[in-house]
């Protein structure tokens, strides 16, 4: 059954990365310079490089490929949360070429920044919390 809970809007941050960047180390240092623990982001802009990944069930574990070209990033969306203490950044991403071929997953350390990239984070008031799932292995948010 689905689970949800309710919180307010406590500030937004807009950033903006500059060619040769890591995209998820500067989500990271931008929400750490900030005190963002939880919140909403997204992301457009365009990169020379995306690493991206899928979680393989059978394993339990990220498989990752890479996008070596420029490209776009159509979409990138996700979330900022807590596990244990440390900062989780998880997020979506999906690149096009000039021909509008696409390739998505999950966001990996890898992705560079080309031209630009726009970040906002819609931080919350509550702090998101992830926890070990028993039947995924995986950190999932917990909403009681």
């Amino acid at each position: 059954m689905v689970r949800s809970i309710q919180t307010e809007i406590k500030n937004v941050i807009f950033a903006r990365m500059e060619p040769g960047e890591d995209i998820l180390t500067s989500i990271e240092t931008v929400a750490r310079e900030n005190g963002v623990r939880s919140g909403q982001l997204s992301l457009i802009g365009a990169v020379s490089k995306a690493k991206l990944g899928y979680f393989h069930r059978e394993s339990s574990t990220y498989k990752d490929f890479t996008v070596n070209q420029d490209v776009e990033v159509v979409s990138c969306i996700g979330d900022i949360s807590t596990h244990e203490g440390d900062l989780v950044i998880h997020a979506h991403m999906v690149v096009a070429d000039e021909n509008g071929k696409c390739w998505g997953g999950h966001l990996m350390a890898g992705c560079e920044v080309s031209v630009t990239i726009e970040l906002v984070i819609i931080e919350t008031k509550i702090e998101l919390i992830r926890a070990r799932d028993d039947v995924t292995g995986l950190n999932l948010l917990q909403i009681d």
